[in-house]
């Protein structure tokens, strides 16, 4: 399951069933491994004021036009 997560000063994408915690890093779908800060969780006061990634954003597209097209050649 693709979702955001805010961290070092971008909001990037990951692919995760459960979105990070405070100091645990992960590895975003532009490639970029990256920490979340508390400030980066809206639940404890965070905000999410920061820019989107470009490079997520478009891995994020490319990702679900790919599981879209296998989904239409899947028969049901």
């Amino acid at each position: 399951m693709f979702r955001w997560q805010q961290a070092e000063g971008k909001r990037h994408a990951l692919d995760a069933p459960f979105a990070p915690r405070p100091e645990e890093t992960f590895t975003a779908l532009c490639g970029v491994d990256v920490t979340v800060a508390r400030h980066d969780i809206p639940q404890l006061g965070g905000h999410w004021f920061d820019p989107t990634c470009a490079e997520c954003a478009e891995e994020w597209l490319r990702r679900a036009e790919q599981a879209r097209r296998a989904a239409d050649r899947c028969p049901a």
